[in-house]
């Protein structure tokens, strides 16, 4: 009997040894899954500091770069980005931040619903849940400084982004006022550079009234001069930095020079007029006295 009775009670401690062992390896196993949690929401957290950081820091090259400071481009980042690229970029940074937040919220309360499965009656994992919870209500303050950072972000991106559009209708104005003074630069240029010459016998050079005659005593000795108003319609247009020989059309007549051209400015014409073609040796100083060249058939 007595040896049965040692034998029960040797049976139920190794029973109740075994149950708590049993216990112990379970609550063990539990609060290593609470600190697993709370690890897994540490790193959620200091990432999202971190890409918070980096994207304030991007906000700054960015001004940096619209004050026109030199700016050294982070890895992963577009080479010599322009401001615009550099915003594209940001914005999306700033678009999975908020993601990445929104995710950590939702992750914090299903991890808390997690911890509270496992606790059960122990009175050593309901101090755990407790520390977790204390946990949970300060990444909660983190999380929602975080939104607050965003938000604000967001609105200096959305500042930067109206900025950007104000330049680039500045930018527009002024490269339409550019274009119409390069036009009007080109035309000046165009009107200054164009000379006018006409070749013709005096009686088809006064028939259209590019001659006239002038002095003299009723009619008599009168010599022909190049009329007061002169329609370039009547002449033919060249530009007198580019031609520099004015052909004659009849190889066998001699011609000469009636208008007012500086005579220093173009070949010395032979004995007996022009033949074949008229050399400009200077234009700027042969057209400086008109810009109207009357060529005369002898």
């Amino acid at each position: 009997m007595r040896k049965t009775f040692l034998f029960a009670a040797a049976a139920v401690l190794a029973l109740t040894a075994c149950v708590s062992k049993k216990e112990y390896e379970k609550e063990l196993e539990q609060v290593k899954l609470i600190s697993a949690e709370k690890d897994s929401l540490l790193k959620d957290v200091m990432a999202n500091t971190q890409m918070m950081a980096d994207v304030s820091a991007e906000l700054t090259k960015v001004r940096d770069a619209k004050a026109g400071k030199p700016v050294v481009g982070a890895a992963g980042e577009l080479p010599n980005a322009s401001p615009a690229e550099q915003r594209a970029q940001m914005l999306e940074r700033v678009k999975a931040l908020t993601a990445r937040v929104n995710e950590a919220e939702s992750r914090l309360a299903a991890s808390r619903k997690r911890v509270s499965a496992l606790t059960g009656d122990s009175e050593s994992l309901k101090k755990q849940l407790a520390q977790y919870d204390s946990t949970i209500t300060a990444f909660k303050a983190i999380i929602e400084n975080q939104k607050a950072e965003i938000a604000s972000l967001t609105a200096q991106v959305g500042a930067l982004q109206g900025e950007n559009v104000a330049l680039k209708a500045d930018k527009a104005t002024l490269t339409t006022e550019k274009e119409a003074l390069t036009s009007e630069k080109s035309a000046l240029t165009v009107e200054r550079n164009t000379v006018y010459y006409v070749i013709g016998t005096k009686d088809e050079l006064r028939q259209k009234g590019i001659i006239v005659k002038r002095g003299g005593l009723l009619g008599i000795a009168a010599t022909d001069v190049p009329a007061t108003t002169l329609n370039p319609a009547d002449f033919t247009a060249i530009d007198k930095t580019k031609v520099s020989t004015i052909e004659l059309p009849k190889a066998d007549k001699t011609y000469r020079v009636l208008s007012r051209q500086d005579p220093a400015g173009i070949e010395l014409a032979p004995k007996g007029g022009y033949k074949g073609s008229i050399k400009i040796t200077n234009s700027e100083l042969f057209w400086s006295a008109s810009k109207f060249l009357i060529i005369v058939q002898n």
